[in-house]
């Protein structure tokens, strides 16, 4: 009988070292934006019957990150179901729930945008002064309308909340949500504040300002700026990107600037596809549209047709569909 339970124990013992070391393996390469290898590594482990709240959410960072947000939202949601008290868990579900609501038809989008902002608050209910958690959702509730849980005041209350506990941030967002609906206010905060000047953010932020009202010059103008900053940290590095991305975007919107919006998706498409993979499809697209008004159309339709093949996203194949 000693034999036995010391076999078994043996047995606990080796599973739990095992698990271990799996666990320590996908943390580091998830700490180094390896997903296409995490998810390689994870896949053949994780199946429906899997009651491991680690590695269902690791694996769903893992699609989310490789902008399979569909995938990641399943994986998310059981492994808050297994651990709901993880806030991290519940950030990631969040962000899952909301990038599939951008993808889904409007009668399924509500659904999942009201699981975002859900889940968004219960990561900062467990988690009140982390950063990543009152930003999300202070982002969440300034950009949303009201029927999905949008609210204005307590985005900008979260935003000074976070500013206590990260200066920066919380003057970043401070901005942000301020150029949205004062932006006499906004301008009148970047002028006073000669760090944020030194930022790509307030830039991009201005220029997604620009875009919007349609003034598609002033845009690329602002998103040039934003791409010519130092990128201080993962922070300014993605808003670089993203400016370049949306550089390209006003360009081909506005059928303007084909040339300078060609070199920056070219651009952005090469140095951001681990760290924005979610873009990448509308990056090409893009970027096909400026060959097309360049009249370079067989460099666009060897852009299109393996985007057409190959893209999940429903909207863009229409759009594929309205230019080849």
């Amino acid at each position: 009988m000693k034999h036995l339970i010391t076999l078994c124990l043996l047995g606990v013992s080796v599973n739990v070292m095992a698990n271990t070391e799996l666990q320590q393996q996908v943390t580091t390469l998830l700490q180094q934006q390896a997903y296409t290898e995490a998810k390689n590594l994870l896949t053949p482990m994780v199946t429906k019957k899997t009651k491991d709240a680690f590695l269902l959410a690791a694996l769903g960072r893992t699609e989310l990150a490789l902008g399979e947000a569909e995938a990641a939202t399943d994986w998310l949601e059981r492994a808050i179901k297994l651990d709901g008290d993880n806030a991290e868990y519940q950030f990631y579900y969040a962000n899952a729930s909301c990038n599939t609501a951008q993808k889904v038809n409007m009668l399924s989008a509500l659904g999942h945008a009201k699981r975002c902002v859900k889940a968004f608050e219960t990561a900062h209910t467990l988690a009140p002064t982390e950063p990543k958690y009152l930003q999300a959702l202070a982002q969440y509730y300034g950009q949303a309308p009201g029927v999905a849980g949008g609210d204005k005041a307590k985005a900008m209350v979260l935003a000074k909340q976070l500013t206590e506990v990260n200066p920066l941030k919380g003057q970043l967002l401070q901005l942000e949500l301020l150029m949205r609906d004062e932006p006499t206010q906004a301008e009148a905060l970047l002028a006073s504040n000669p760090e944020l000047q030194q930022r790509p953010e307030p830039y991009f932020l201005l220029g997604v300002s620009q875009a919007a009202k349609r003034d598609y010059t002033a845009a690329i103008n602002q998103f040039q700026r934003a791409s010519e900053q130092d990128a201080a940290d993962q922070d300014a590095l993605r808003s670089k990107l993203l400016a370049l991305y949306q550089l390209g975007r006003a360009a081909a919107v506005g059928r303007t600037a084909t040339e300078q919006g060609i070199g920056a998706l070219r651009q952005f498409i090469a140095e951001s596809s681990e760290l924005l993979p979610e873009y990448q499809d509308w990056a090409r697209f893009r970027l096909a549209q400026l060959y097309l008004a360049n009249e370079q159309r067989p460099a666009a339709e060897a852009l299109l047709k393996p985007l057409q093949a190959s893209t999940k996203d429903n909207n863009l194949k229409t759009e594929i569909n309205k230019v080849l």
